[in-house]
């Protein structure tokens, strides 16, 4: 009877996981196919041709477009276990030493990640981004971990960035799961990343643990089928025979617990962000996450807003996105003339703080900059 009710989860693991962005996954590839038949014939980087096409007809954000010549550069590498991944850069400067790593939504690709941080080439950054394990044009292997095996491939384009380009200044940019491998992988690899010279990150729409994951997707997807007194067991079979197929305790692919069990010595300032409306991964999880982080950091900063569609800040509520971005920078690296070209490039060099940003869907927007208070509680 007990390898019975082990299929039964595993089979529901198995399904639950591939549910976690089945909106996303529909949505991007519906519009990703539009494109096609307009670009086939397109040789030099199709992708960049139909992504372009995207950001003029669905983003309607034409600023963040990409041009291609020799600065955009494919190529592998390998991780620690084995597993070839494909990923691209793109050069800005070849005499800068300003690097961003773009880490991707699940089902997403590493042409998405190199648009995400389209922001930094206006403030000088080369981009590097890549595809996880069993995304894109990288190896397919038998196990998708929501982040854990996936942080494997975060250290190895680390690896790989300081060992080929020997960055002076890292900023990091994660997107739903893009965001829990960045907070998984440099408290997993807490000593690794200290030879790295990351300076800031910022986390979009991310998930603090599987448990919390499951919770949302039970909640917005399966709540027709578990009822709420069978929460919990659901969430137990789940991750217990995920936890049985793969050979990893999946009750550790957990962010909080490195907050809650040890000494984090290895901070940079971070900038969350979620929407609240969220159907994919829980807004509350970047409010529990912006808590716990403001006991070892002082630099963070939180925005959320009332209404977005999961990771798709950038383009319902470009002008605050882009704009709160650029001046978290600019707080850490201090460079106003390279900060002030970027807001004019992209039109918000009118902007004032207190602006609305003429977000009329907006209720409530929540944002707080925890180094305004750096003065009144600092941490001894």
């Amino acid at each position: 009877m007990g390898k019975i009710y082990k299929k039964i989860n595993l089979k529901m693991g198995n399904i639950v996981f591939k549910t976690v962005n089945k909106n996303l996954i529909s949505f991007y590839n519906g519009i990703e196919n539009l494109t096609r038949l307009k670009h086939r014939n397109s040789i030099y980087f199709p992708e960049i041709k139909k992504m372009n096409s995207i950001l003029d007809s669905f983003h309607k954000t034409p600023k963040l477009k990409i041009t291609v010549s020799d600065n955009l550069i494919p190529f592998k590498f390998e991780t620690e276990d084995g597993v070839t991944l494909s990923g691209i850069k793109y050069i800005t400067n070849h005499n800068s030493k300003k690097w961003i790593v773009s880490l991707h939504w699940f089902a997403g690709h590493k042409y998405w990640g190199l648009y995400n941080a389209r922001v930094f080439i206006e403030l000088g950054y080369n981009v590097v981004s890549f595809d996880f394990r069993n995304h894109g044009e990288s190896e397919k292997v038998k196990h998708v971990t929501m982040g854990l095996n996936e942080s494997k491939d975060f250290l190895a384009i680390m690896k790989w960035l300081q060992e080929n380009h020997q960055p002076e200044t890292i900023g990091l940019l994660g997107v739903s799961m893009g965001s829990f491998v960045i907070n998984y992988g440099i408290n997993t690899y807490n000593e690794e990343f200290k030879k790295y010279n990351v300076k800031f990150a910022i986390c979009d729409s991310g998930y603090g643990s599987i448990s919390t994951l499951l919770l949302q997707i039970r909640n917005f997807w399966l709540k027709k089928f578990i009822r709420k007194k069978r929460i919990q067991k659901f969430i137990q079979g789940v991750i217990k025979a995920q936890s049985e197929d793969t050979g990893v305790d999946w009750n550790n692919i957990d962010v909080f617990k490195f907050y809650d069990n040890k000494k984090i010595d290895n901070m940079f300032p971070m900038f969350i962000m979620h929407s609240r409306d969220d159907i994919v991964t829980p807004f509350d999880d970047s409010l529990k996450l912006f808590i716990k982080r403001s006991i070892h950091s002082r630099d963070d900063e939180i925005l959320i807003y009332d209404s977005s569609r999961h990771a798709l800040s950038l383009r319902y509520h470009f002008k605050q996105t882009v704009y709160r971005w650029l001046k978290f920078e600019n707080k850490i690296m201090k460079d106003d003339e390279a900060t002030r070209k970027a807001l004019e490039y992209f039109d918000l060099d009118k902007i004032k703080d207190n602006d609305d940003f003429d977000e009329k869907v907006e209720l409530n927007t929540f944002y707080l900059n925890s180094s305004d208070n750096k003065d009144v509680n600092e941490i001894k």
